[in-house]
This record gives C-alpha cells, structure tokens and sequence, in this order.
C-alpha cells in the first residue's frame, strides 16, 4: 500500500509540474474590440469610428468641377458631356453644374451656393432655408444650371444669341444670323425682345472679385462667367410658340407671351 500511495502522489506531482510548464506565459487572446481597432487601424479609419454600437456614415461631397479638364481626356470631360446632352445643348455652355456643387476656373474655385444667394441679395431678396426640428438645414432640391466662360471679343448678346440658336436648333427651328436685329420698322423682333428680357435671367459673376456683377456690358474675357438656370430658360422658352414670336411684347422688364 505504501508503494501504491506513493506512486499516486508523484503521478500527481507530474501532472501539476506538466500543466504549469505548458501553459500560456501571458493571455495570447485579443479582446474582441482591440482586433476590432486594429482592423480599422488597418483599414485607414479613425478610432473613432471602432467604437462598438456606433454608426459611421461617409458623406460624399461633390467634387469640383474643373474648366481646365475640359481640354483633357477626363471623367470630368465625359461627365459634361453627358450633362449637356441631357440638357441639349453643347456649343453654347461650357459646364453644366449643380446648385450644390463647386467649379473652377483658372484656379478660381466657385461655389454656386454663394452665388445664388449673391444673386438673391442684389435683387433685395433672401434666400430661404427651412430647418429640421434639430436645427439642420434640409436640403432644398437640387437646380441645374449652365455656366459659359466669357472668351475674349464675347458680348452678352452674342452669347445668349448662341445659345438661343442651339435651343431652337434641337427644335427644329434655325434662327438666322440677322434674327436678333431689328425689323424695318425700327422695333425689336421677337427673338431681339426675348433676347432683352433673358439678360435679367442670368448671372454674370466675377470669379477673380468673387461676386456678382450686374453690368451686362462690361464683360472680360476668363474672368467672369455666364450663368443660366436652364430649368428657368428652358420654362419660358418652351411657352413661346416661335411661330407667334412677332406678337411678343416686352417692356424693359416684363414680357407678354401670347396664348395660343
């Protein structure tokens, strides 16, 4: 029994000594959050963003549109060459922008939500913006505009003449060269009157004073810009029955469309 007993009490030995020389010098398992953090360290993100129960939602701004990729083959070029399309025109604006997005030109950077409300200002008017119950600023829907870099030897009647031409011509209809000039009477013809009462729908901003000019005449060549609110330009345009073109009427600042 003793030989017994004793053999028993040295198995026991081992087994203690062969479990402490096996196990583990320190705990090699990571809490679940630290593999968590360093997965997202890894990824590029912030630490902030590891937090457990947190919701991280990127917000993708919209990129600014450059006049100077127009000359390349880029995204960009293709992109407003796709706008345009939509639009239908081509020859007579260079960009096709957002409400909500930037453009450059010459190493100008505009935002054309400065520029309306600019806009809105010089006409004595405020640009509205509605608040959520939190106090936020709900996005207003979004506007398309052209944009027209002014070329040396433009005037503002020639480029809204051009565009006038590439609208019509989509249409079906082509403006000669003298349809902007007045008739034998001395009066404007009808394209000559809706000519004048476009110049109040647009936007000439200066992009090296960084606002809005209201000189129509004084245009200079890469450093200011035309701007249209296609949605207003195309809105009226399509009212007019161009075979009833004569009969407009317009004022200095309204004009009288006849009814079909």
């Amino acid at each position: 029994m003793p030989v017994i007993a004793l053999a028993v009490v040295i198995a026991a030995v081992l087994i203690v000594v062969w479990i402490v020389m096996n196990k583990p010098s320190g705990d090699t398992t990571e809490p679940q959050t630290q593999q968590t953090e360093a997965t997202s360290k890894e990824a590029g993100l912030k630490e902030t963003e590891a937090l457990p129960g947190v919701v991280v939602k990127q917000i993708n701004k919209p990129k600014t549109i450059d006049y100077n990729d127009l000359a390349k083959e880029t995204i960009m070029k293709d992109l407003m060459a796709t706008r345009k399309k939509d639009i239908g025109l081509d020859k007579s604006v260079d960009l096709v922008v957002k409400s909500n997005e930037t453009f450059t030109v010459g190493g100008n950077t505009v935002s054309m939500e400065e520029v309306i409300e600019q806009a809105f200002a010089g006409k004595g008017k405020v640009l509205e913006k509605e608040l959520d119950e939190s106090g936020a600023q709900i996005p207003k829907a979004v506007t398309t505009y052209g944009v027209y870099v002014v070329q040396p030897g433009d005037n503002i009647w020639n480029i809204h003449f051009r565009m006038l031409k590439e609208f019509y011509s989509r249409h079906g209809i082509r403006l000669g060269e003298t349809a902007d000039e007045p008739e034998s009477s001395g009066l404007s013809s009808g394209v000559g009157k809706i000519l004048k009462f476009s110049e109040a729908m647009v936007i000439i901003y200066n992009i090296k004073e960084k606002k809005v000019t209201e000189d129509v005449n004084i245009i200079d060549p890469l450093s200011k810009v035309v701007i249209y609110n296609m949605d207003e330009i195309f809105a009226l345009l399509e009212q007019i029955d161009f075979n009833q073109v004569g009969r407009l009427r317009f004022d200095g600042s309204n004009i009288w469309i006849p009814v079909h």
